[in-house]
């Protein structure tokens, strides 16, 4: 089951997809053929987290037929059009990754933290800008991201799962230069445009824990990055048990797990990107999605 955002006759609508992707339901209809009060905007939806309305969407649109007859009429946004806050991210979560930015740097004993500044997102199709004014070393990093369900506080590894909403595909897009210069890394994580998430969430329900996802990153159809978020070095119970020991997570909140190896800036010359170049970001059993660099 997946969950997403559409502008309809101007209007923006939740929409609902089966499990194959090939039923969409609006969320009023939903609200009308199961007796519940409708949602206008999924990070209501999100906060509200009612698992009964949950189940009975997940068994009706198995069974019955959507009321979207055809996917590609309505304008799909960002699964999340405005990030609730900052978003909040993971470095250094795979070994392959650490290795290749430093081979000196040791793997880090505990999980490493850092927000991206992201009042709007951008999402599939649209255009990221490579800051090409400005000199700057732009990179890619495809990244599962986890949606959070329920306020979270104090959470325990056993229990993580209780506060997770969702999953989506995702891409932490970097000014390298910005980046490495300032011995920070906000600023250069939060350029205008530079949070990209898909049109999708897909619901917890569809995946076991531990999740156990492919990720990978093609530049212009050449393949960058591929891993599994099975290699982790910090799982995302780990994570939530330690962040929220001094941090409150909201519904809605997110959090970009980490990208794996073969980032731009770790080949010899770099790959950064480049205005035309052609991003696609794929998380297996989520969603692919290609964005095009500009100036």
């Amino acid at each position: 089951m997946f969950f997403g955002t559409a502008l309809i006759d101007d209007e923006q609508k939740i929409i609902v997809a089966n499990k194959t992707k090939d039923k969409f339901f609006t969320m009023d209809y939903l609200a009308d053929e199961l007796d519940f009060e409708p949602y206008g905007e999924l990070l209501e939806f999100i906060w509200e987290n009612d698992e009964e309305i949950i189940d009975n969407i997940k068994n009706y649109i198995e069974e019955n037929d959507g009321d979207i007859a055809d996917i590609s009429e309505v304008e799909l946004m960002p699964a999340i059009p405005y990030p609730l806050r900052n978003v909040f991210c993971m470095g250094k979560n795979y070994k392959d990754h650490v290795a290749e930015m430093d081979a000196k740097d040791p793997l880090p004993t505990e999980p490493v933290y850092f927000s991206k500044a992201a009042f709007m997102a951008s999402g599939p199709g649209d255009e990221i800008s490579v800051y090409a004014e400005l000199n700057s070393a732009c990179d890619y990093e495809a990244e599962l991201i986890t949606v959070i369900g329920k306020e979270a506080i104090n959470v325990k590894k056993e229990e993580a799962e209780d506060y997770i909403f969702g999953y989506a595909a995702g891409n932490d897009f970097s000014i390298r230069n910005t980046q490495m210069a300032r011995g920070q890394w906000f600023y250069g994580k939060s350029y205008d445009g530079h949070f990209t998430m898909g049109n999708w969430i897909a619901h917890k329900s569809m995946f076991p824990m531990p999740v156990e996802l492919n990720v990978k990153c093609f530049v212009n159809g050449e393949e960058r990055q591929s891993s599994n978020t099975k290699h982790f070095i910090f799982d995302i119970p780990t994570a939530l048990d330690d962040l929220t020991k001094g941090v409150t997570l909201y519904p809605g909140d997110m959090l970009m797990t980490g990208t794996p190896s073969g980032v731009g800036a770790a080949f010899k010359p770099p790959k950064f990107l480049k205005t035309g170049d052609i991003v696609k970001t794929q998380v297996d059993g989520i969603e692919s999605f290609e964005n095009v660099m500009c100036d």
